[in-house]
């Protein structure tokens, strides 16, 4: 447990417990334990660079000769674009003084702070002060979630925010787009990076998703998820040559076209955002409901609802490959990996058979769970044990040496009958 404030007496006993522990004889608990102790360390540690930095800007604001990011570069031995960051928390909390408060109580990471940084990081002044008379708000969640779940629940506020201009957002973003790409001089690969507005980069996502699950689907088998980033790679090639890893197969007119799942309720659709609003796209990114509004004018709207006319989401032991039905289906269910805490998005994982399907578990929705690649390898791998309740889809999580049994619902539950 975090205490309410860390005084030096407490931060002395903790580091002299940190200090008298024998690292290879400590057990998975006694780890966690001392890296909670750790982060607290960290806290205190943050909240003095914090003050500090607040005081250097001070400095420098009356003599040229200081410049802040410099000095911390310097001196903390970072890089230059850490300690930009570094001074950009400075003015991030003091738009919201509550969150400096819990830092210093160890009630939150820095990372809750990059979090709120980043967000405030492209909004307009007076957005800013918007989104910072809600610092109660951002306080009480930031003190009881971890950081990437604060950054989703940040970013949500940032969009009630922008609601009433959230196309010109999108446009803003729009200007924003950019591509590159260069040769490594160590290993020789091109690399490639770029940003997207929502829209564009969603419609990138699912394509280079349809790519992938082709080159899957001519193997007729599961990859092991650590090749997924190479299909990643793979897929791209294919997308732009149209032709598949074995430079025979040509990539099907199908499969060039995107396949997006917008999961939106239906009064979010009609009437706007409100307390219950349920929206995702199977990825982390975030689309102004204008924009959903007019993808479903002009999409084919795929109902995911259950008892759909023609739409068959069991397929028992016929194949062991999940349906792009079935993909639907999970994607309207979960908007993350189904493990616990997981912040992964769904688009990034994989359909797992909870009943193996070697060994005779059918590649039907209550036997299928997205999982990303780290926990899939934990529980083929590492022993895991999962149990999916076929009601409620409430998913039960047990680890090797464990009793404790961590459970998950679905955001969204849609059962399949």
């Amino acid at each position: 447990m975090v205490p309410a404030s860390i005084t030096p007496t407490h931060l002395c006993e903790v580091v002299s417990h940190i200090e008298s522990l024998h690292h290879e004889q400590l057990t998975n608990n006694d780890v966690q334990q001392a890296l909670t102790e750790l982060a607290l360390v960290s806290a205190w540690i943050e909240s003095h660079k914090l003050s500090l930095t607040r005081r250097l800007q001070q400095l420098a604001s009356k003599s040229a000769s200081i410049v802040a990011a410099d000095v911390l570069s310097r001196t903390c031995g970072i890089s230059r674009s850490e300690a930009k960051r570094g001074v950009a928390r400075v003015d991030t909390l003091s738009l919201v003084p509550q969150l400096e408060t819990a830092l210093n109580h160890g009630a939150v990471s820095i990372a809750h702070v990059d979090a709120l940084t980043q967000a405030f990081a492209h909004l307009s002044d007076a957005e800013k002060q918007q989104l910072s008379a809600r610092g109660d708000w951002m306080n009480k969640v930031a003190s009881r979630t971890t950081p990437d779940n604060f950054a989703r629940a940040v970013r949500h506020a940032v969009q009630e925010v922008q609601s009433e201009s959230g196309v010109s957002q999108l446009e803003q973003q729009r200007r924003r787009t950019f591509l590159r790409h260069w040769v490594d001089r160590d290993s020789g690969m091109v690399c490639i990076r770029g940003e997207f507005d929502p829209e564009s980069g969603l419609t990138i996502v699912g394509r280079l998703q349809s790519s992938v699950d082709r080159i899957i689907n001519a193997g007729n088998s599961t990859p092991d998820p650590r090749t997924l980033d190479r299909l990643r790679a793979l897929g791209l090639v294919a997308l732009v040559t149209n032709v598949v890893a074995d430079n025979v197969t040509a990539l099907q007119p199908s499969y060039a076209r995107a396949e997006v799942s917008v999961v939106v309720d239906l009064r979010t659709l009609q009437s706007g955002r409100h307390a219950g609003t349920f929206l995702h796209t199977g990825t982390d990114v975030q689309l102004p409901i204008e924009t959903v509004r007019r993808i479903a004018c002009e999409a084919k709207v795929i109902p995911i609802v259950l008892g759909t006319n023609g739409v068959v989401l069991d397929v028992g032991r016929s194949s062991r490959l999940a349906t792009a039905h079935q993909r639907r289906a999970l994607e309207s269910m979960h908007s993350t990996c189904a493990i616990p805490d997981c912040t992964i998005p769904v688009g990034q994982c994989q359909p797992h058979h909870i009943d193996y399907w070697n060994s005779g578990g059918p590649t039907d929705m209550a036997n299928l769970v997205p999982l990303c690649s780290s926990h899939h390898r934990c529980v083929h791998e590492g022993g895991w044990k999962l149990t999916l309740d076929k009601e409620s889809r409430r998913l039960s999580v047990r680890q090797p040496g464990s009793s404790h049994v961590r459970t998950s619902s679905p955001e969204s539950v849609r059962l399949v009958r």
